[in-house]
């Protein structure tokens, strides 16, 4: 399955693109949303994982623009976040969000 990590903590990213390779997925990463949004139009991933608070574009504003696009195939969004509370989780679901971690 072909995955899009957006994360701009380069720790985290190497972890988790590393952790979902040994699992046998191709995996694309990217430092913040600007860079996940046109490697999602060149890749279209079945799974996005994207950290919620990046410079440039955010994981909500990414969120957004992947909802708004008219292709076909759905992807399944994850937001990574130390956020908590029902405010976060509302609003990251009405961004399009369909899982946290």
């Amino acid at each position: 399955m072909k995955v899009l990590v957006v994360e701009d903590d380069p720790t985290s990213s190497l972890v988790l693109e590393s952790k979902l390779k040994k699992l046998g997925h191709e995996v694309v990463a990217t430092r913040n949303g600007r860079e996940g949004w046109v490697a999602y139009q060149m890749s279209l991933p079945q799974i996005v994982i994207t950290d919620w608070m990046m410079p440039e574009v955010g994981g909500l504003e990414l969120c957004r623009m992947i909802r708004a696009d008219a292709r076909v195939q759905y992807t399944y969004i994850i937001l990574l976040t130390a956020l908590g509370g029902k405010a976060n989780y509302v609003e990251g679901m009405e961004a399009g969000a369909d899982d946290f971690v």
